[in-house]
């Protein structure tokens, strides 16, 4: 396949014609160079706690959902390599953040990942107990401390913790900017997906033999689709990609779904499985169809808005390419979400606790709770058929070895290959990342990476 028109500065804009005012425009090009991405950064040590210094402990990093803590005394645990947070709804209503640990003798104040506190935080190690704010209510045998020892700040050691549509995000740093600055445009373009109202109903979990940075890599680009993941080029147009760069690493890509990837050839006149599918799904029956290929993914929307107002759901704040596009948002340093009117899709990549060469992986969906079995979320948001997407009981997570699959077929794919690109990268003969233009969410992304690690 070639394509000789080509231009890096604009990729391809899903809707040339978009208004200036539409969240769906072309953000002006950002050039970040050319540069070979340097390679130790993915398996260096000094690399790591580098990160650790100026990335981690500096930056807003996504730890829960308001729907995790309900009610007053409700708490989940949020790990960051050596950092254990525990986040908690007061009797207020507040949600705050504290170190999981006693100022006593530095014991964890809670051992579980989740669960309800009735009265506050009781340290196990000798009972001294605080309340829901973090502030001290009592500690054994007081009598026995000097008074200008129990004269010490001996709350809970607070963390900063800021909530948007739902997400609740912590920063280790007391004096960093507020979290609207780092999310960008992403408050206004996701405003009519309604994300507060949706809920969590799959959360996977796995330990992948690579670092975090190879997971960022890897799912920022669909240049590598065609080799790994052939068989969804029936349904998306891998190539024809818009690519738009933001302030402070965030990044977008918008893709096509419902048309045919360009590296394939047409069977039935462009009326391939994967296209007929789609096309049941939304009522359309391919038999009766008598357009092109390229008519097929308008066909699908018109299909779709008109089934939304059948089944009552309110589609009319949504542009006609929001009911079939992936719009692909990184969040920069770890957070991919791909957003569709029934619900999100999450990729989450955290560093390993002490490995450089390994990093944890969370695939989350989260969709708007339904009951009635006619409205269910597009088979490629990868909920296995049948899956309960009410909403009502917060789904387990699923712990997966990826060497036994059990992510889906497209990450066990990738799953398979990350430890041999990580293999790869620290051999002699490598000498680091040379990128192409359907790459640039990658060199966005370090661009910044570099920016935030250059105090060095």
């Amino acid at each position: 396949m070639t394509e000789d028109s080509y231009d890096f500065r604009r990729t391809w804009p899903v809707n040339p014609d978009a208004p200036e005012d539409s969240h769906e425009v072309k953000a002006p090009f950002v050039d970040n160079g050319t540069a070979i991405i340097s390679k130790d950064r993915y398996y260096s040590a000094e690399w790591m706690e580098k990160e650790w210094r100026h990335l981690w402990s500096k930056v807003w990093v996504w730890a829960a959902r308001e729907e995790d803590i309900p009610e007053p005394g409700d708490f989940v645990v949020f790990e960051l390599r050596r950092e254990s947070i525990v986040i908690v709804r007061g009797e207020d209503g507040a949600i705050r953040a504290f170190f999981n640990v006693c100022p006593h003798r530095g014991n964890r104040v809670v051992y579980d990942s989740e669960g309800s506190l009735a009265s506050g935080f009781t340290c196990s190690f000798h009972n001294w107990r605080f309340n829901l704010d973090g502030s001290l209510k009592a500690v054994t045998d007081p009598e026995t401390f000097r008074p200008e020892v129990l004269c010490s700040k001996l709350d809970l050691s607070a963390v900063r913790c800021e909530t948007w549509d739902g997400f609740i995000f912590i920063n280790l740093d007391e004096n960093a900017g507020p979290l609207l600055d780092q999310l960008g445009p992403l408050p206004d373009h996701a405003r009519p997906y309604r994300l507060k109202d949706m809920r969590i109903v799959r959360r996977a979990r796995s330990v992948w033999d690579a670092n975090w940075k190879v997971g960022v890599d890897g799912f920022n680009e669909a240049y590598h689709v065609h080799a790994i993941h052939p068989e969804i080029l029936p349904i998306f147009n891998d190539y024809h990609t818009q690519i738009d760069l933001y302030p402070s690493g965030m990044s977008r890509m918008v893709t096509k779904f419902a048309y045919e990837s360009p590296r394939i050839g047409a069977e039935d006149g462009g009326f391939n499985e994967g296209l007929k599918a789609l096309m049941r799904e939304v009522g359309l029956d391919p038999d009766d169809f008598t357009g092109r290929m390229e008519d097929i993914r308008p066909a699908i929307q018109k299909a779709k808005r008109a089934r939304a107002d059948k089944l009552g759901l309110d589609y009319s704040q949504f542009i006609d390419n929001q009911l079939t596009d992936d719009w692909n948002y990184f969040l920069f340093p770890n957070l991919q979400m791909g957003i569709h009117p029934e619900g999100v899709s999450f990729l989450y990549f955290r560093p390993h606790k002490t490995d450089p060469r390994k990093f944890i992986f969370d695939v989350i969906v989260m969709v708007h709770p339904q009951d009635d079995p006619e409205i269910q979320p597009p088979a490629y948001m990868g909920l296995p058929e049948g899956w309960d997407i009410s909403g009502r009981t917060p789904p387990l997570v699923e712990e997966i070895d990826p060497r036994e699959g059990g992510l889906g077929l497209v990450f066990d794919q990738d799953s398979s290959l990350f430890p041999l690109v990580q293999e790869g990268i620290e051999s002699s003969g490598y000498r680091g990342a040379v990128l192409s233009e359907q790459e640039q969410r990658i060199r966005h992304f370090h661009a910044e990476l570099d920016r935030r690690l250059a105090i060095d």
